[in-house]
């Protein structure tokens, strides 16, 4: 009866394709990282045996090293019987992978990135940092940046901040306009329904509550005991620290762009600048004003157009203008100015087509004005390689799906191979590949990757490499693909 039962397991397990581990030894001829595959009768890779592994994690054979198979595909399913091929790539320690920079977002080399692609709103704070207000996915973001030390806080604006209606999922645009305003203590974002309160110290939030009364606000300021929004019925009040007061004040316009202290209001629309310290009082400024913002005592700066030439200029409250900074040929166009009100420093957003720009700019002690801060955002859905450099739009420039390269001299063969390479991305990370999808060289880790780009590096044995992520793009150097050597453990034949 015995004998019964040991006859039928061993049918049992001929029958579901259980093979025993095969041992499979090969040569190496030098130091390195090793790749290695089972390919079938077709050539086509079943299974990845070895992952850029170390030669420690080999058995040590008479004649090299020892791994095992157990006859199964990269899903652990059984493979047929039939006859194997077992090669795959030697990764000699001068291959090696640098990091370049990040392009087409500069905020993403500040320490401490949240990750954003577009400027919605700014604020300038008189010690110099940069409040923004920013698209992010799948929300909005509210951020502190510091020249010196990078982001200082970032918080998500999700259900606690903002009405569900004003969440975006991934394929949504900001379908309600949102918009910024700080005090010395706090930052108010302000939406159609809501304001959301943080804190200037932490971005922590320290209230969200109704507002506006469904009128779409235009723009916004704030002092330490008001904040003020405009919309098309006027301007509103509404108290401070608690948001439980509102009342509302005639204006002369409908006014797109307002900057208040204790004492003073300033605001701009399509007909004009007024001034507000005890009645409204428009100034005759010779441009269309599209934003304003109060600067040191009695001065005001402001964006303006002339004949569609925009340009940032400084005037007195009486409206004398003071100076004129215009944008160089090709430069984007200023759209919203922050000043502070107590040196000769102001902050500008700029835009054209694809591209977003933040300065800084501050006044010398022998008038010059020099730039301070500066960070650019592009659009870089079509990024690639024109003319061997990176660009955010590659236009239609066609890009190289995969490189060849001349390797170096096998020891052990005395042959001198051809290798094709590409890359590859997928949730664990981005590396090169060989054309049967064999890892050849770890790029990155990141699991975000949507998109890469190659191009052959000036040297011998280099490739450049570009990958992005939503929120920018990461360029890299790989050398020495020169020093990658072709393992071949021959045939396995499964039973």
């Amino acid at each position: 009866m015995k004998k019964i039962f040991i006859l039928l397991a061993a049918v049992l397990v001929a029958m579901s394709g259980v093979h025993a581990d095969i041992d499979i030894a090969f040569a190496v001829p030098d130091d390195g990282r090793i790749t290695l595959g089972v390919f079938d009768g077709a050539g086509r890779l079943v299974r990845t045996l070895h992952k850029l592994s170390r030669q420690e994690d080999f058995r040590i054979g008479l004649n090299g090293l020892i791994t095992t198979w157990d006859g199964k595909d990269d899903d652990g399913n059984p493979l047929p019987a039939g006859s194997y091929h077992v090669r795959g790539y030697l990764v000699g320690e001068d291959v090696k992978v640098s990091g370049e920079d990040f392009l087409f977002n500069d905020f993403a080399a500040d320490t401490g990135f949240p990750g954003f692609l577009r400027i919605l709103d700014f604020s300038l704070l008189e010690n110099g940092d940069i409040v923004l207000l920013a698209e992010s996915k799948p929300s909005f973001l509210l951020a502190r940046i510091s020249e010196e030390h990078g982001f200082l806080w970032s918080a998500t604006l999700g259900q606690s901040s903002l009405p569900a209606s004003e969440v975006m999922t991934d394929a949504e645009a900001p379908a309600l306009p949102l918009m910024l305003a700080t005090n010395g203590s706090s930052a108010f974002v302000v939406s159609m329904s809501s304001v959301g309160v943080h804190s200037l110290d932490d971005g922590s939030s320290i209230l969200s509550a109704p507002a506006g009364g469904g009128k779409t606000p235009l723009a916004v300021t704030a002092d330490d005991a008001a904040l003020l929004i405009s919309s098309d019925g006027g301007i509103t009040s509404v108290s401070l620290p608690l948001l439980d007061q509102e009342t509302f004040a005639p204006a002369p316009s409908s006014f797109t762009s307002v900057d208040a202290d204790a004492s003073t209001l300033i605001a701009s629309s399509p007909e004009g600048v007024w001034i507000r310290k005890e009645n409204f009082a428009k100034e005759e400024i010779p441009a269309m004003v599209v934003s304003v913002a109060l600067g040191t005592p009695d001065t005001f700066w402001f964006v303006g157009s002339v004949e569609r030439a925009d340009f940032v200029a400084q005037a007195t409250s009486g409206g004398e203008i003071l100076r004129t900074l215009r944008p160089a040929p090709g430069d984007p166009r200023p759209e919203k100015i922050r000043a502070s009100r107590t040196e000769e420093k102001f902050a500008v957003l700029e835009s054209q087509p694809g591209l977003q720009r933040l300065r800084v700019m501050t006044r010398a002690e022998g008038g010059e004005w020099t730039i301070g801060w500066e960070r650019t955002i592009r659009d870089f859905l079509r990024f690639g390689f024109v003319d061997g450099k990176p660009a955010a739009d590659a236009g239609d420039t066609k890009q190289a799906g995969e490189v060849r390269f001349h390797l170096n001299e096998n020891p052990l063969t005395g042959q001198k191979d051809f290798l094709t390479i590409r890359a590859a991305f997928d949730k664990s990370g981005s590396r090169l590949v060989s054309p049967d999808g064999l890892p050849l060289v770890e790029v990155s880790n990141r699991n975000d990757v949507s998109r890469m780009a190659i191009h052959r590096g000036d040297s011998t044995g280099s490739l450049r490499l570009l990958q992005a992520n939503g929120f920018f793009v990461e360029e890299f150097s790989i050398t020495g693909l020169d020093d990658l050597l072709p393992l071949d453990a021959g045939d396995v034949e499964l039973p």
